[in-house]
């Protein structure tokens, strides 16, 4: 069962107290923090906050040690891409969001599949798919994007309307 913070602090913009631990996957090191390759997956229900975005994705940082500077992107489905609550959070960070297609997202194998998301957007996964994915190096848009060996370093991690999981793409070879 997916790790679900028993409450999330609301963000303010500043340090939010730590939530529970939360281990990595078996077999998975700790992630290289010095370089951006970490990519943040996001699931969201319609009309998310961004400040229900920021801290889960606080949160899912502070469980791996992590900052928000050796993130490289933030990764959901394209139908909900246009949040504001996403886009919101992207911003706030400075991060590119790229949206991939539900097809694409379908062909990912993760450890928490949902039947909502798939009776909703038509894929089993949104965060633990997204952020295993490769990146587009020249669009936000990844259409054509193959699976890549973005490996899960935090498995999905829920607040009330969005999910959250983090993979680490070393040698991506994208800015």
């Amino acid at each position: 069962m997916p790790s679900t913070p028993p409450e999330l602090p609301e963000y303010t913009g500043g340090p939010t107290p730590r939530g529970p631990q939360t281990r990595t996957p078996p077999g998975n090191p700790p992630p290289h923090h010095s370089a951006r390759d970490l990519v943040v997956g996001i699931g969201a229900r319609p009309g998310v906050q961004t400040r229900e975005v920021l801290a889960l994705i606080d949160h899912g940082l502070r469980a791996l040690g992590a900052s928000p500077a050796s993130v490289r992107a933030l990764a959901t489905v394209d139908v909900r891409a246009r949040e504001p609550g996403l886009r919101g959070a992207a911003a706030h960070h400075g991060w590119p969001l790229i949206a991939h297609p539900a097809a694409l997202l379908a062909t990912v194998d993760v450890t928490h599949p949902s039947a909502a998301a798939a009776a909703a957007l038509g894929t089993p996964s949104v965060a633990e798919a997204a952020c295993q994915l490769a990146l587009p190096t020249t669009s936000t848009r990844a259409d054509t994007v193959a699976p890549s060996p973005g490996r899960l370093v935090l498995r999905k991690q829920t607040s009330p309307r969005a999910t959250l999981a983090i993979a680490r793409h070393p040698n991506t070879g994208c800015a």
